[in-house]
């Protein structure tokens, strides 16, 4: 697979493959954040098959990148233009995906969504009730223009992984998510 040069990108897909921690930090604006654990499911969910991809990948996960090619092609991917490390990513680039930690979460009392972003089906520990709008991950991309756009909106999954992914999703169309730490996990730690 070829690399490329951040000064290179101009219209590709840029999917960030890096886990949610790595790409909350620092990332490339309007990314989308599939980690490799999640790509497989939820990319024919995102990745318009007309475009060109891009990979982000850290230097650590050079290694997945046959994987990632394979399951890209398996998708229908086609045109997968290479990978970037974001190592060679001038930092003054990079922006932060805002996050909140549960216990701070559970005190707000103004106004904000709360998008759980878990399918109905695993949901076995159920959500915060206050604003709670239930949208599937896998549904979000078509489902997404039903927000509120004047409301902050906070993103639910079970541990993290998805509400970062979300939260990469509608930031790069034009929302400002803030991640809840440690997802449902983190919440019923504190509530128990």
């Amino acid at each position: 697979m070829k690399k490329i040069n951040y000064k290179e990108i101009n219209d590709q897909q840029l999917v960030d493959v890096r886990p949610q921690h790595d790409y909350q930090a620092g990332h490339i604006s309007k990314s989308l954040n599939l980690n490799t654990g999640n790509f497989k499911k939820y990319a024919a969910y995102y990745i318009n098959l007309s475009k060109p991809v891009i990979f982000i990948v850290g230097s650590e996960d050079k290694d997945k990148l046959e994987e990632l090619s394979k399951v890209a092609d398996e998708l229908g991917i086609s045109q997968l233009d290479g990978y970037l490390l974001i190592d060679e990513v001038p930092k003054e680039n990079f922006q932060a995906t805002e996050t909140i930690s549960a216990g701070d979460f559970l005190n707000k009392s103004n106004d904000f969504i709360l998008l759980d972003v878990r399918h109905p089906d695993e949901i076995t520990r159920p959500a915060p009730e206050k604003n709670l709008v239930n949208i599937p991950f896998e549904e979000l991309v078509d489902n997404y223009q039903s927000l509120d756009t004047s409301k902050q909106i906070y993103t639910l999954c079970g541990s993290g992984n998805r509400s970062t992914a979300a939260a990469s999703f509608l930031e790069s169309k034009g929302f400002d998510p803030k991640v809840i730490e440690g997802g449902m996990k983190a919440i019923q730690e504190i509530r128990n």
